[in-house]
């Protein structure tokens, strides 16, 4: 029979911290840790949350280059609101006249495709940086939301209505981000959302009738407050990738200096 001694001698010691018993093993090598041993990601030893953080791309890239598609999409959106302003205020006993019509039409044109690739090329630029973000938040233990559902909520209708919002939210919280500033957020979505209905409603009213001088004031009229939001949407989504850029340098200095032992 085994005494109490050599139980105690045999049972499992934590190989960071001399004489601490072991409260579990790592879930990624099976190396034994103890309490004292405290990583951001509960189950991980503190070697493997190093070699993890250390692993994952910095975000600063993907950041800057969805930024400069922001921007890109914003300088693009103003010709477009110009435009539909100047056909509506060329409005003469109503309508516009043919050659105006026909300018409005030609330049609406040569506009579609920059417009088409630029908003191709800022959704693909935004969900990889979210992506990324998502995925190193989550590396530092602070979010469990899926990567996949993160980017995959934008195309799921209904759904894309509010689970992108509480998808940046909840990021923006588990890094710490200032309540006073959660303001901001809100009025990103609102004026993004509030942009599509706006264009959703003009396109409906130039579809039903394009030759009514009254859908086409009102196709117009839309066109000109949807640009506008579009803008501030663009602006406001930049500032919140600046943001959460600066509070996932903040954290992970901070964790790579625990790791370390070096003040952050």
């Amino acid at each position: 029979m085994l005494t109490e001694s050599a139980v105690s001698e045999t049972a499992p010691v934590c190989p960071d911290h001399a004489g601490e018993p072991s409260t579990g093993t790592c879930e990624r090598c099976g190396r034994f840790f103890c309490a004292k041993c405290r990583t951001a990601q509960a189950g991980v030893c503190a070697a493997c949350f190093a070699r993890q953080v250390q692993a994952l791309p910095f975000t600063r890239a993907r950041t800057r280059w969805a930024s400069v598609a922001l921007v890109a999409s914003a300088v693009l959106a103003v010709p477009v609101a110009i435009l539909n302003l100047w056909l509506y205020l060329s409005f003469d006993n109503g309508s516009p006249s043919l050659e105006d019509a026909q300018s409005f039409d030609q330049l609406n044109a040569l506009l579609a495709l920059p417009a088409l690739l630029t908003m191709l090329a800022t959704v693909v630029l935004y969900l990889r940086w979210l992506r990324l973000s998502v995925k190193t938040a989550n590396a530092l233990g602070l979010s469990n939301e899926s990567t996949g559902w993160a980017t995959l909520c934008w195309f799921i209708p209904f759904a894309n209505l509010i689970k992108p919002l509480e998808v940046v939210r909840g990021l923006w919280q588990g890094l710490g981000g200032p309540p006073e500033r959660r303001s901001m957020l809100t009025a990103w979505w609102a004026t993004w959302i509030l942009s599509n209905i706006i264009s959703n409603v003009g396109n409906t009213f130039a579809r039903a009738d394009s030759t009514s001088a009254t859908s086409l004031s009102v196709s117009l009229l839309a066109g000109i407050l949807s640009e506008g939001l579009s803008i501030a949407a663009a602006v406001l989504c930049i500032r919140v990738i600046a943001d959460i850029e600066s509070l996932l340098v903040a954290r992970r200095a901070e964790a790579e200096a625990a790791m370390t032992g070096a003040p952050p």
